[in-house]
């Protein structure tokens, strides 16, 4: 099920080579991913939450004297995120519809592709399996940034590579190095392999380093403003709700289990770089001008949290860390649409350009409300109970930190807010605005309307997501606490 599900973006590239219209290539490019989620929703239905460990394996030798398998299967951890994956494609693709006025069948083509590397590196169970999937991943958003982006597209471009692919090589020659020892890239033989101290160390770096690029921490995170700016709104979205969480998702995944001692003796350097980015992104986002960079530099501040929960190694820790990934990605995620469908009327992403738009533009501003509201963490909201789980499971860890981390909560509050308010309410300063600018149409709020209806319900009852990855997390948790 799991290679069907990798399989239907890219068999569909088949069907859009020859198609030209660009209203038809959106259509199909829209059917396959809804069927996508479709038939994810599939592992979610046919998910054992009371096992322990992986379900719905497929394996398949490649070079089986390498060691090299193709081995996919989920857990709860990678069932969340393959189905956090397929619900956001369907809204790139018809949200982003404006935004694409040139190399339609392109577009469409690497999103396929970007979909299928996602879904992947997700569920693989194989390290170099996992590594092909990491940088397949790369071409497409190199293309998506690079046609598709800004002016400055190429500079941005260029940076998101040579950092990614920095990062990458020296996980690759981890994972080799694993290979030529230990016979096997086999994840589940991997776990139970005991690594000496030393080699831990070197191991755990390597592949940190390369979840840490894409999380991003400071001082790596200079990457990411520029990405997000040049990028379509669709780009920016994936690569926020997504791509990002990619790093996260391999610090539980790889470094928790497989580096245990190392993991320990680090997560106090890692704690504090993630308090760092925290505030840093923070500050940083408050002076902003452009509405794409503070959201971008909230998004260093908010996955700043994330890694922080993370190395609490606190199950409460763990579980706001992974809920934490999935509220960052509607609401940011969101934050991106509504950003991107107002510069498509302006074509100014400038705050200063902007103010007194609610009353032209009603539906939108209560759109931009609850997404900057939800973001801000406000009770009732989904991005509260994230938050507020790191912070009470790292406080009994790490008390001086997050007491320094709860700064992040009140700046956040205070810079989304005065972008709300600037934005669209006081004297309207640009008169031409009322020409150009038109509130949202069906399809948008049709996009918005699961985001929304996510935020909300996640904010009210995420009882039953905590239940539902608790016993995978726990098992993670295992190989930390047989370490200590």
């Amino acid at each position: 099920m799991i290679t069907t599900i990798i399989l239907i973006p890219l068999l569909s590239i088949l069907i859009l080579l020859f198609i030209k219209d660009r209203k038809i290539l959106a259509i199909v490019s829209f059917l396959v991913t809804l069927i996508t989620f479709l038939v994810s929703l599939q592992l979610y239905f046919n998910f054992d939450f009371n096992k322990i460990g992986f379900q719905h394996k497929e394996s398949v030798p490649v070079i089986s004297s390498f060691g090299f398998y193709y081995k996919v299967g989920v857990d709860a951890i990678s069932l969340w995120m393959i189905l956090l994956t397929t619900f956001l494609f369907p809204l790139v693709v018809a949200g982003a519809y404006t935004s694409i006025n040139d190399k339609f069948r392109g577009y469409y083509i690497s999103l396929m592709i970007l979909e299928s590397s996602i879904i992947g590196a997700f569920a693989a169970l194989d390290l170099f399996l996992f590594y092909i999937f990491w940088e397949l991943m790369l071409i497409p958003m190199f293309f998506i940034i690079g046609l598709w982006g800004g002016k400055n597209r190429i500079y941005a471009t260029i940076k998101f590579v040579l950092f990614t692919m920095l990062g990458s090589l020296l996980m690759l020659v981890a994972i080799i190095y694993i290979g030529m020892f230990y016979k096997t890239f086999d994840y589940e033989k991997l776990v139970q392999t005991g690594f000496s101290i030393q080699e831990q160390i070197y191991l755990f770096w390597a592949f940190a380093l390369a979840f840490l690029i894409k999380v991003p921490v400071v001082p790596v995170h200079t990457w990411l403003p520029d990405a997000h700016t040049e990028a379509p709104a669709g780009g920016s979205v994936i690569l926020a709700g997504v791509l990002l969480k990619l790093g996260t998702y391999g610090l539980i995944r790889y470094n928790l289990p497989l580096f245990p001692n190392a993991s320990i003796e680090f997560a106090y350097l890692i704690s504090i770089i993630a308090v760092i980015g925290i505030v840093h992104g923070a500050l940083t986002a408050a002076v902003q001008p452009d509405m794409k960079r503070l959201i971008a530099y909230s998004s260093v501040s908010h996955m700043g949290y994330i890694v922080l929960g993370i190395f609490s190694f606190t199950l409460g820790g763990l579980q706001g860390s992974y809920i934490q990934m999935i509220n960052h990605a509607l609401s940011t995620g969101a934050l991106f649409f509504l950003v991107g469908m107002i510069y498509d009327q302006t074509h100014t992403r400038k705050i200063e350009d902007y103010g007194g738009i609610a009353k032209i533009v009603p539906l939108f501003a209560v759109a931009f409300m609850i997404s900057t509201l939800s973001s801000a963490g406000l009770p009732g909201l989904n991005g509260f109970i994230g938050e507020f789980t790191i912070l009470a499971s790292s406080f009994k860890v790490y008390p001086l930190l997050t007491i320094i981390g709860v700064s992040g909560v009140i700046l956040g509050a205070w810079y989304l807010l005065k972008l709300y308010g600037n934005v669209f309410y006081g004297e309207l300063k640009n008169v031409h605005l009322k020409e150009h600018l038109k509130d949202m149409n069906l399809r948008e709020v049709l996009v918005l309307i699961p985001m929304v209806i996510l935020m909300f319900y996640l904010g009210v009852y995420p009882k039953p997501l905590f239940q539902s990855i608790e016993k995978s997390l726990q098992y993670h948790l295992e190989f930390i606490h047989k370490a200590k």
